[in-house]
């Protein structure tokens, strides 16, 4: 019979704290701003009579940003919201709180060498996300946690505020 393994052996994994704001940073502004422009770029590019600007927007969106997806919980004292986010670090991300939303940002860069006859190709790949959750009560800002496990799974910990229970 073979003894059951420790937790040395199998170790939790250990929850790396994420920014959790009432605003996000300029990070998101920048990506914004690149929807923005793509999205009149092709505003440009089609004819006044193939589409609107909300079209436009969403396509843009689309070509910019990776999709997610969050889970909410809604226990009796917090709001628990957790999604998967490998590949990221917690400086990629970003949380925004409001009374009533949770919006969620990331932004990650990554740098690859790769040595050619003649010299070395680098390139980059950067990947980004945005989601935006109506909350189903207010929250307590102060009282909000985020965490991303090494395994790449986010988990947000939002108290209800005392007066919303």
């Amino acid at each position: 019979m073979q003894p059951a393994a420790s937790a040395r052996e199998n170790p939790a994994p250990v929850p790396t704290p994420v920014r959790v704001r009432r605003k996000f940073s300029e990070a998101f502004e920048q990506v914004e701003e690149r929807i923005r422009e793509l999205a009149y770029r092709l505003f440009l590019g089609r004819e006044p009579d193939e589409g609107d600007s909300v079209s436009d927007w969403l396509q843009a969106q689309a070509q910019v940003l990776s999709p997610i997806a969050l889970v909410v919980k809604d226990q009796k004292k917090r709001i628990v919201v957790e999604g998967d986010l490998k590949g990221f670090n917690p400086g990629d991300i970003e949380v925004e709180v409001g009374a009533n939303e949770l919006r969620v940002f990331g932004s990650h860069t990554e740098m690859t060498n790769a040595k050619k006859a003649g010299g070395t190709n680098t390139s980059t790949r950067e990947s980004h996300f945005y989601q935006s959750l109506p909350l189903p009560c207010e929250v307590d800002f102060d009282a909000c946690k985020a965490t991303l496990l090494k395994n790449g799974k986010l988990k947000i910990t939002l108290q209800k505020k005392t007066d919303a229970r």
